[in-house]
């Protein structure tokens, strides 16, 4: 298994809006890369294609209120993974975030796709403070 981490980012919300947020997949569309084309959501599931990557099926994870949204692989994929977000509250108003990629990569793939995964990571987590 492979994590893949983004940087932590302070966002300017609480945890409990930002968890609000990011917890209802049709604001994930939002957060997107302009490679990322194809995106269909409801509330709880999501799918889109990366262009030159592949098309990702999600659904919602286990989570833990204004603290972890989980994401986990549904249907076909290219591999198994889960993707989840991670919000630490550092007051009424401001929380820190971080994006974790845990992929199920085989030593080819990996090598391939490691960089690309990482700049996606790093991209939701930025483009998610500017949300707020």
């Amino acid at each position: 298994m492979h994590h893949i981490k983004s940087k932590n980012i302070a966002v300017n919300a609480s945890a409990a809006r930002v968890f609000d947020f990011i917890s209802d997949f049709n604001n994930m569309e939002k957060l997107m890369h302009e490679k990322v084309v194809d995106w269909k959501s409801t509330m709880t599931t999501c799918t889109f294609t990366i262009q030159g990557m592949a098309t990702l099926n999600m659904k919602q994870g286990q989570n833990k209120t204004n603290e972890q949204v989980q994401m986990v692989a549904d249907g076909k994929n290219p591999f198994q993974y889960d993707l989840n977000t991670f919000i630490s509250s550092q007051g009424e108003n401001a929380s820190e975030i971080y994006l974790q990629l845990n992929a199920d990569l085989n030593p080819m793939l990996a090598m391939m796709a490691k960089k690309p995964l990482e700049n996606f990571v790093n991209i939701l987590a930025e483009e998610l403070a500017k949300q707020f």
